[in-house]
């Protein structure tokens, strides 16, 4: 069989040919469907979450709802209703003189028509060009309400599994109050399947506690070296190459990333000019890998350094209470991450090596306060949100006050760009800050004599 190079590495929207099963995360999956469990599905970017999705649903099997920052709880239930083809009412208006119909509630409560329910509302629609008469019952929900939500479910005989899609991207207080209603779900045996980009362990419980021992989490991470060369070896056979002069090397410039490992493997290929399957067994070389790693830098780039610009994109303003500067926080974490060493990035940052760090690099040390670093990092994921980089590169693990690099891709780029060079065109809000701080060196000094 010929497959296409693009068909068989790559990250992708669809299933690619190379995927492999890996024990501790597809069977993992599979078992958490059955245990009765809501199931999140967490890890990096672009470290098979979807992937995981697709290899083990079919597409009967689940209805899927994409997040976004401006959803809301109601958007998604009302978004799975209108996929199970669940109709229902949210407002009805006379047309004309030969239809007459009764209005139903506005805002979010909706009616669902039923046809043999005793206690149910009679609304009658006479459609006088047919001269036919039906009698439908309806009965009215509040789709903001999770018992109402699972009640319609439940009445629909519902046995698809409800996929969230980017559940990190909701605000933090739809993330909340989604916590709470998962609990009313899971009571009525309604399981929803949540794929987020974070790398803790029960960010959910964080928001309910009584979530604990109600959901299955599911870690996409890590991936081991061997899971890397089964991926390699698959593709390689699909494709009929051979990555033996490199492999190892390929898995060391990836960072246990598989969405690089996929990228760099489907570049490599590219560079041997395989674009599908070869007639001839073709070896890739050291000077293919290199070529693919400067092009897959290359293009990370272009997108990491447009959301640093973005990330300490600040208005420089006082604040109303204090008059003091804007303290930057955005801007000196950009400037830590460029100039720290490569070995703490990977492990993650404390909170309180953050904080020392960055009085360290601030024209304002004193000012820099732990409480103000903490709302920062609180809100360090809606921040980048709100600057609209998708997916975010960096998020705050509350419960062990560490922050970590989230977009796979982002160590790669990191190990192989010219940190000093992008620092030095981030643009820098307060540009004179040397000054300042040598006109306050020079005022230590005269009150010293």
């Amino acid at each position: 069989m010929r497959y296409q190079t693009n068909d068989v590495f790559g990250v992708r929207s669809r299933l690619i040919a190379s995927y492999i099963e890996r024990d501790t995360v597809d069977q993992a999956f599979r078992e958490a469907l059955t245990d009765g469990n809501e199931v999140i599905v967490y890890g990096s970017s672009k470290q098979g979450k979807t992937s995981l999705i697709l290899k083990n649903l079919s597409a009967r099997d689940y209805v899927k709802v994409e997040c976004s920052p401006q959803t809301a709880p109601v958007d998604i239930y009302k978004s799975i209703l209108r996929q199970l083809d669940i109709r229902f009412v949210e407002s009805e208006t006379v047309e004309s003189r030969t239809e007459d119909a009764a209005k139903a509630s506005g805002g979010f409560k909706v009616k669902i028509p039923f046809f043999s329910d005793a206690n149910a509302e009679i609304e009658a629609l006479t459609k006088a060009s047919s001269g036919v008469t039906h009698n439908v019952r309806y009965i009215e929900y509040n789709l903001e309400l999770a018992q109402d939500v699972s009640e319609i479910l439940k009445r629909y005989v519902v046995d698809r599994y409800l996929v969230l899609e980017n559940f990190h991207y909701l605000s933090r207080d739809v993330q909340e109050r989604l916590a709470y209603d998962l609990r009313v779900f899971q009571d009525q045996g309604i399981i929803f399947v949540i794929l987020g980009i974070w790398r803790e362990a029960n960010r959910l419980v964080q928001f309910n506690g009584d979530l604990l021992d109600r959901i299955t989490e599911i870690p996409v991470e890590p991936w081991l070296h061997e899971d890397f060369r089964r991926v390699i070896r698959k593709g390689s056979e699909l494709l009929n190459v051979d990555f033996s002069q490199i492999e190892d090397l390929l898995i060391e410039a990836s960072f246990d990333s598989i969405g690089v490992v996929q990228e760099l493997c489907k570049s490599c290929c590219l560079a041997a000019k395989v674009e599908h399957t070869s007639p001839n067994r073709q070896i890739i070389t050291i000077e293919h890998l290199k070529a693919a790693t400067k092009k897959k830098s290359e293009e990370y780039g272009v997108r990491h350094i447009r959301n640093f610009e973005s990330f300490v994109d600040i208005a420089r303003k006082t604040s109303n209470q204090s008059g003091k500067l804007s303290l930057a926080f955005p801007y000196y974490f950009i400037r830590l991450l460029l100039t720290t060493d490569f070995t703490n990035i990977e492990q993650g940052l404390l909170r309180s090596r953050l904080l020392e760090e960055i009085r360290r690099l601030h024209h304002r040390p004193d000012d820099v306060r732990s409480g103000d670093l903490g709302a920062f990092l609180h809100n360090i994921t809606q921040h980048q949100i709100s600057k609209k980089i998708q997916p975010p590169f960096v998020d705050y693990d509350r419960g062990g006050k560490i922050m970590k690099i989230i977009d796979s891709s982002m160590y790669f780029f990191l190990r192989h760009c010219d940190r000093a060079a992008i620092l030095e065109d981030i643009p820098n809000p307060f540009p004179h800050e040397g000054e300042e701080l040598a006109g306050a060196a020079s005022e230590r000094q005269k009150h010293l004599f």
